[in-house]
């Protein structure tokens, strides 16, 4: 399954991204050694970063990708990068590699869970490491709700509930106003989003595999996944349009 995998995003790599489109990528753990699936091992990460900078990809902030969708102005084939959960090793670990090469990305925090082990053991960031990451005007921390409850399956006071009480912690925490979300688990309805709109945020990610084009819904914007069973090949075609073909294909196989 990898060697296909391999051989279909790595050679579909060649068709590239228009500058009408660009990429999210969507990362949770960076540690060495961690036996999960949604893990990436540190050396992978950084090779990651160094491909990034190396094709000269223009990576941009999520916040601005989102702005430039709303003013419907060209995205240029950009990146944005992103995490979900807040593990503290994205402080201690991501946080580096992306100063380094002074990229942007959006780290969205399950706020029960900040400075302490989740039930896999992972610990997640405390608030001075998410004050620190602010600060330094690369990372902007975003909510991505209290609990984690998956948020389609819970009724609308519930869900907004989850949704508001995470951005006012983060709001409590760090002098910001919190504009984007990360749905627990990618799962959400069209009701999920309405309440995502009407409590004010500006977009929404899910974990829907896709590029995002002019015509990408705010509040359900797609990411592409990066995980320990991530290649080289496959990392290199996930930045292109050979990510929409794959995913077509895993549809009608």
């Amino acid at each position: 399954m990898h060697l296909l995998k391999d051989a279909l995003l790595g050679g579909l790599s060649v068709l590239g991204l228009s500058s009408d489109r660009a990429i999210i990528l969507m990362y949770h753990s960076v540690s060495a050694g961690a036996d999960h699936f949604m893990n990436v091992e540190p050396q992978a990460f950084e090779q990651q970063m160094n491909y990034l900078a190396g094709a000269k990809r223009p990576v941009i902030s999520l916040a601005e990708l989102a702005r430039r969708l709303k003013a419907q102005e060209p995205l240029g084939g950009s990146v944005a990068i992103t995490f979900d959960d807040g593990f503290r090793d994205n402080y201690e670990t991501a946080f580096p590699i992306l100063k380094r090469h002074n990229f942007p990305a959006t780290i969205f925090v399950v706020t029960d869970l900040i400075g302490r082990a989740d039930t896999h053991g992972f610990a997640h960031c405390s608030v001075e490491q998410m004050k620190e990451m602010e600060a330094s005007g690369l990372i902007d921390i975003e909510p991505h709700s209290m609990s984690h409850r998956k948020l389609a399956s819970l009724g609308d006071e519930a869900a907004v509930e989850e949704m508001r009480g995470s951005r006012e912690l983060i709001e409590m925490h760090l002098p910001k106003q919190a504009r984007l979300f990360a749905y627990p688990s990618g799962r959400y309805t069209a009701a999920t989003a309405r309440l995502a709109r009407d409590l004010g945020f500006d977009a929404a990610v899910t974990v829907r595999e896709g590029t995002v084009g002019p015509t990408s819904d705010l509040f359900a914007l797609p990411r592409v996944s990066i995980d320990s069973s991530t290649t080289r090949a496959q990392f290199c075609g996930k930045l292109t349009r050979a990510v929409d073909i794959y995913e077509t294909l895993k549809v009608w196989r």
